[in-house]
């Protein structure tokens, strides 16, 4: 079943399993930049397999309210987590109740959505792991391997101005700035201390020269040196920055939460 629902600034696709295959778990999809206000691909997927799934979209991104910028997108995906643990809304199409039963929330990002899902675990209470795809967790440090070149973030502010004004509104130079130098909240680095108490799972194509793996590696190994037992991190062998990743890599991290939340 698939609904459209509303917490506040966000709208967002529901996806929910049938009773009888119902894990009990539900999942907070936060995806890369620029995206399709629609993964009707994974979400059925995910929904198939028993989870739960909420698709938000960023507030002042294409249905949302709200300005975007990295603010509010980490402010939507904690909205996203509110709504799921709420286990009830109204579909905004039929404007008829739908209920859902979940008892673990897990948040799931793929690239700049990767970041804002760990930062997003950094601060919520409602979240009880997270899963990440080619994150971009350490944006000030982009490109600053010579030897392995990757895409220069700066143009990532003009080209959502120019290009997906009407999709992506109200930008906020400054914010862009401070977000692409570290000094900003959306900076998972910031949150070392909360994260190596959660479960996280890392996943990351060796063949990506978009963010290179060596950042996820990075994260992982601070994570470990902080004193995380927690954490997981998976290599994808030919892969690449791919939007199809958490798809391809689906029975990989599926069962990664199977054996976290002991689900048979």
């Amino acid at each position: 079943m698939q609904a459209f629902v509303r917490n506040k600034d966000i709208l967002a696709d529901l996806y929910l399993p049938k009773k009888d295959k119902n894990n009990k778990i539900g999942i907070v999809w936060l995806p890369g930049l620029p995206n399709q206000p629609k993964e009707a691909l994974l979400g059925n997927r995910i929904s198939e397999a028993g989870f739960t799934m909420l698709h938000p979209r960023y507030p002042g991104s294409w249905q949302s309210y709200g300005n975007f910028g990295p603010t509010s997108s980490l402010e939507g995906a904690l909205l996203a987590l509110e709504l799921l643990s709420k286990r009830k809304t109204i579909d905004l199409a039929s404007q008829n109740e739908v209920e859902w039963d979940v008892n673990h929330l897990i948040l799931v990002g793929h690239s700049y959505g990767g970041g804002i899902a760990m930062c997003a675990q950094g601060v919520s209470q409602l979240s009880d792991a997270t899963i990440v795809f080619s994150p971009l967790l350490e944006a000030h440090l982009q490109n600053e391997d010579p030897l392995y070149p990757e895409d220069d973030l700066t143009t990532l502010y003009p080209y959502l101005k120019r290009c997906h004004e009407n999709t992506f509104r109200n930008l906020d130079v400054n914010e862009w700035e401070n977000f692409l130098k570290g000094k900003h909240p959306c900076n998972p680095n910031r949150y070392i201390d909360v994260l190596v108490k959660n479960p996280i799972l890392l996943i990351h194509g060796e063949e990506d020269t978009v963010i290179r793996p060596y950042h996820t590696e990075n994260f992982y190994n601070k994570l470990k040196r902080n004193g995380s037992d927690c954490i997981d991190l998976m290599m994808i062998n030919g892969a690449g920055h791919d939007k199809t990743l958490p798809v391809d890599t689906f029975d990989l991290w599926s069962e990664w939460i199977k054996k976290r939340f002991s689900i048979i």
